[in-house]
């Protein structure tokens, strides 16, 4: 969390000097391509999420697109979408095990993989999205420890729900966005008032940093 906050201040630092400057470009130049996988893990998605954390999935997926964009950073798109789309999977009814028994984020990262083998995706491409999911709730995925699916999928998640790096982003991106995918009542959505497992990793955030606010920085985005 310090290093997010550094970075951020950074941020702050090099857009009051004029010299950050975001990518220019809009919500279709980063569309998924059309792909088997892309195809199965959306309509896992919209069978197992409320509209609310889909939309969650989706911005996660197009923040993290736009800041590969302005990093100027080759992945795998389709390995990347199907891994934000279901990055929450561990929260929905379909979970595989109870939110006080396991991090929500390591049964979600089981679970995706489980589902696209059973859809007949490589072992490969599936093990790189639970891998991903598991990874998500550390904040701050390094590229080289985990891969760039699993980096892209944190700075989404984190950039929507915190706003860090939010700067790189264009103005009328973050709108666009947020007209396609609304905030919502995210923070019900994420069921920020469930029991969690006992020191998972989202357990201690709570207990250190407090839970989500009932209003955050996207839903002032106009």
């Amino acid at each position: 969390m310090a290093f997010l906050a550094v970075r951020e201040a950074v941020d702050i630092v090099r857009t009051t000097l004029g010299v950050l400057r975001p990518v220019n470009l809009e919500l279709s130049d980063l569309a998924p391509p059309d792909t088997r996988i892309v195809k199965d893990a959306e309509e896992y998605a919209r069978a197992t999420h409320t509209q609310d954390l889909l939309s969650h999935a989706y911005r996660t997926y197009y923040f993290g697109a736009m800041l590969a964009a302005y990093q100027k950073l080759s992945y795998d798109r389709e390995t990347h979408f199907a891994a934000a789309l279901l990055h929450d999977i561990g929260l929905t009814e379909s979970r595989i095990a109870p939110l006080k028994q396991c991090c929500f984020a390591v049964s979600g990262g089981r679970q995706a993989r489980d589902f696209l083998l059973g859809k007949h995706h490589s072992p490969e491409q599936a093990q790189v999205v639970g891998d991903a999911i598991s990874a998500h709730l550390n904040l701050y995925v390094p590229i080289r420890r985990y891969g760039e699916v699993a980096s892209l999928v944190a700075k989404g998640a984190v950039c929507d729900l915190f706003g860090f790096e939010k700067r790189r982003l264009p103005e009328e991106f973050k709108s666009e966005l947020l007209r396609t995918y609304p905030a919502g009542d995210i923070r019900a959505a994420l069921l920020s008032d469930e029991e969690l497992a006992t020191g998972s990793r989202l357990d201690v955030g709570r207990k250190l940093f407090g839970g989500l606010p009932e209003r955050i920085w996207i839903h002032d985005i106009k």
